[in-house]
């Protein structure tokens, strides 16, 4: 369980489908960083553009990724706090996103390579269902053309259109269904500051007193084999 911007929820069908794909895809490139004793290695770096889950070592972002995984996807007792290195976990999932997005839009040529654009939009249907913004006689199947959410932003392209800026927005209002806001992104602002301003600060935002200086978990060596087979374990079950 994960407390979302939508409320305290678990993510569900096509919505927990793509958030699988996105967790394996992430999932792949970190492990590229490792030899076979789980020895951080020169030869590849990920980097997402999210500036605070780039930072973190290899075996932290891991070990991030299980646990947001393990949250998103599953029913959960309690919902993972809110920290800053959890939402930019989240945040460069959906930074992985983007850029897969892109490199589809560079194939365009090749008709069937729409398999994240798929995604997407099985995903963004579902949430527009979910918020009733579709009709009470409409169905996730339905042909969706942008007049007929016309009252909401929340424009959903066909899987052949090529245009960029709608689906970077649509990636976009996905991840505002799970993120409360890009707070993470100021991170480096409030451990700079002097303590009394940030606390300060904070207040008047809003900001949980914990929210940046919450630690990332740091695995040894000997628990990541496991660590790794148990977020591919989450990946791979069929979405509630």
């Amino acid at each position: 369980m994960w407390h979302t911007s939508q409320g305290d929820r678990t993510l569900e069908g096509a919505e927990a489908e793509l958030m699988q794909r996105l967790v394996e895809s992430l999932l792949e490139d970190l492990l590229l960083q490792f030899d076979e004793d789980w020895q951080p290695t020169e030869d590849w770096s990920c980097d997402t553009g999210v500036e605070l889950f780039d930072n973190l070592h290899s075996e932290q972002q891991i070990a991030l990724l299980h646990d947001v995984a393990q949250h998103l996807l599953e029913p959960t007792p309690e919902g993972m706090p809110l920290s800053a290195i959890a939402e930019a976990t989240v945040a460069a999932l959906f930074a992985e996103l983007h850029h897969h997005v892109e490199i589809e839009l560079d194939l365009a040529m090749d008709a069937d390579n729409v398999h994240w654009r798929r995604l997407i939009r099985n995903a963004a249907l579902q949430c527009l269902q979910r918020d009733d913004l579709l009709g009470l006689d409409s169905s996730v199947d339905d042909v969706i053309r942008a007049e007929d959410v016309s009252s909401t932003d929340f424009r959903v392209p066909e899987v052949q259109s090529i245009d960029c800026i709608a689906w970077g927005d649509v990636i976009e209002t996905l991840a505002d269904q799970i993120l409360w806001d890009r707070d993470f992104e100021m991170a480096s602002l409030f451990l700079d500051e002097d303590p009394r301003r940030s606390a300060t600060r904070r207040e008047v935002m809003g900001i949980d007193a914990n929210y940046f200086v919450q630690i990332a978990p740091d695995p040894r060596p000997h628990e990541m084999s496991s660590l790794v087979s148990e977020t591919q374990a989450l990946i791979r079950r069929r979405p509630r």
